[in-house]
């Protein structure tokens, strides 16, 4: 039994110490620039697998490391009331993702400067 703990326990360790590991390297080799890469995860209307499809994004988003996108937009693509209020939630849960409708994405695009 003790050695069967062991095992769990170096496990664990190795997990969080691959973490650790994935966090600093996430940090030095996140390229500075004046562009924002973006992921645009559109949900419609009675989406069932919403929470699913953002938290899949964000999940991305934190494995990719210096590849990782800026920011993950849930694109409102009409959007029902029930919907709309998971994804802000889930929106809220990440400091990287954001609820934004058509016309603000649209208003956005055309405010870049190229």
């Amino acid at each position: 039994m003790f050695l069967f703990g062991m095992v769990i326990l170096i496990f664990f360790a190795l997990i969080g110490l691959c973490s650790v590991c994935r966090g600093i390297i996430r940090g030095f080799h996140k390229p500075e620039s004046d562009r924002e890469i973006i992921l645009i995860e559109p949900i419609k209307k009675e989406q069932e697998d919403a929470e699913y499809l953002l938290r899949r994004a964000a999940q991305k988003v934190l494995w990719m490391g210096r590849f990782a996108p800026d920011r993950v937009i849930a694109l409102d693509c009409d959007m029902d009331d029930s919907t709309r209020k998971l994804c802000s939630l889930v929106c809220g849960d990440y400091p990287f993702m954001e609820l934004c409708t058509k016309a603000e994405l649209s208003e956005r695009i055309n405010k870049i400067d190229i």
